[in-house]
């Protein structure tokens, strides 16, 4: 009988769910950098794989990737004037999240941070002045929030949100230095399994 009420007034999704999942997070990545004024918005994507400690608690590692594309007045030891740079930038991730259950809806806070490979291809004019350093691995943190619903006990989308600081990442060539502050958007389609 206890087990009987308490289906009735636990939320759909506490039983139905396995603690393990993987979701993919297409989306955006707006520049927020006084480096970056001017840069142009961004594709993101992330891949991620969770665990659900409870129905209120879960953890996320993941590997995505961003753009973003813009001129910068530049002086190096030969060219003095304004530049493209094309920015890439690989992250590696840990987020905790902090789940709020209601019905098929999941409300959701979000912190973490990780490791953020920035590079910038080098275009023709730049091929005789090739540095094989011409990325950084910097370290950065987050903020945010989402919402999902559980379309089915093993599929849930949603929408979430975030905003990254990043420590400035330096470049040999031309002496430049980005901080990669932006907004990350994305949408998530996710299976549980």
């Amino acid at each position: 009988m206890v087990v009987l009420v308490l289906t009735f007034l636990v939320p759909f999704n506490v039983f139905a769910q396995s603690p393990f999942y993987i979701a993919f997070k297409p989306g955006i990545y707006i520049p927020q950098s006084s480096d970056l004024d001017g840069f142009d918005t961004g594709f993101n994507g992330d891949f991620v794989f969770g665990f659900r400690f409870n129905p209120n608690i879960a953890a996320e590692v993941g590997i995505g990737y961003f753009n973003t594309e813009g001129e910068k007045t530049v002086a190096g030891a030969t060219f003095v004037g304004r530049k493209n740079f094309d920015l890439d930038v690989w992250s590696f991730t840990f987020t905790l999240k902090s789940i709020l259950p209601y019905k098929k809806w999941e409300f959701l806070g979000l912190a973490g941070g990780g490791g953020y490979s920035v590079s910038r291809p080098f275009d023709g004019e730049d091929y005789h002045h090739h540095h094989d350093d011409d990325y950084d691995l910097v370290l950065g943190g987050y903020l945010g929030a989402g919402i999902h619903y559980n379309i089915a006990p093993k599929i849930f989308l949603g929408v979430e949100g975030k905003y990254l600081w990043t420590e400035q990442a330096k470049f040999e060539y031309l002496e430049e230095k980005f901080r990669m502050d932006g907004i990350i958007a994305t949408a998530v389609i996710g299976f549980r399994f």
